[in-house]
């Protein structure tokens, strides 16, 4: 799965957040911004609890492709 495109906005999708962050927390934002299906997804499955900034979350989406 290929989520170049979606990866570069993710940050954005992120906005607001205040690191560090729990995964519920994250997750929420993800949706609330109408973030892609496929992010929210990996996220979810990503085996940590907590996010200290927005990079971490970008490089969990990735390292889960």
């Amino acid at each position: 799965m290929d989520l170049g495109g979606t990866l570069g906005d993710l940050g954005q999708s992120l906005q607001g957040v205040n690191f560090p962050a729990s995964k519920e927390d994250v997750i929420a934002s993800l949706q609330e911004n109408n973030a892609p299906q496929e992010a929210i997804n990996q996220v979810k499955n990503a085996s940590t609890d907590t996010f200290n900034s927005a990079d971490e979350v970008t490089q969990t989406a990735q390292s889960n492709q």
